[in-house]
């Protein structure tokens, strides 16, 4: 795993995504029970605050594993900021087996969903060559994705990468860039 994205996952929770207030007190049984049912009905608040509560032990003994699962409902539901928590997952292996090409599909749906972390995370995956194969064009084009929403780590990934390649392949990578941002928005 790179220094980047080790620096990243050291700063960034998955239950942070979601920005949920914590709540101090330990949940019941019983309304552990009944949280998991409604869950399983298709609450999906109730799936949301399951996969953050297990995420970081909020009310409930904390449990990687069952956050991973109810981000999956989520995630699978086409909710972007859980596609993004299960695709940190997949890179840090917290919860669920690590899996570098299961989290760069998590962070595609998420960033065709303007998730600017999710842009930038592929630009790194890219960079880098992890679950994908490594692609400086590729790369620079999620920068530049992710620098159009003013994510500060891509613009200077962008400006870095810059560097290392040709104004041929700067010119495809910002036109592939376009052309992705006219697809999707």
């Amino acid at each position: 795993m790179s220094i980047v994205i080790r620096r990243l996952l050291a700063i960034i929770t998955t239950a942070a995504i979601f920005s949920t207030p914590a709540l101090a007190a330990q949940l019941s049984k019983q309304d552990v029970q009944t949280l998991t049912q409604k869950a399983m009905d298709g609450d999906l608040t109730a799936h949301s605050d399951l996969a953050n509560r297990y995420d970081v032990g909020d009310g409930v003994e904390r449990d990687t594993t069952q956050a991973a699962f109810w981000y999956n409902k989520l995630a699978s539901r086409g909710i972007a900021k859980a596609q993004l928590a299960l695709g940190l997952k997949y890179i840090r292996g917290e919860g669920i087996a690590r899996d570098d090409k299961q989290a760069v599909h998590w962070l595609n749906l998420a960033a065709e969903q303007r998730l600017a972390l999710a842009q930038y995370l592929l630009g790194v995956a890219h960079a880098e060559g992890h679950g994908v194969e490594r692609d400086n064009v590729k790369a620079y084009m999620w920068y530049e994705i992710a620098a159009a929403m003013d994510h500060h780590d891509a613009i200077e990934a962008r400006t870095a990468l810059a560097r290392q390649m040709t104004p041929v392949d700067i010119r495809k990578a910002e036109k592939m860039a376009n052309d992705w941002w006219l697809k999707f928005h």
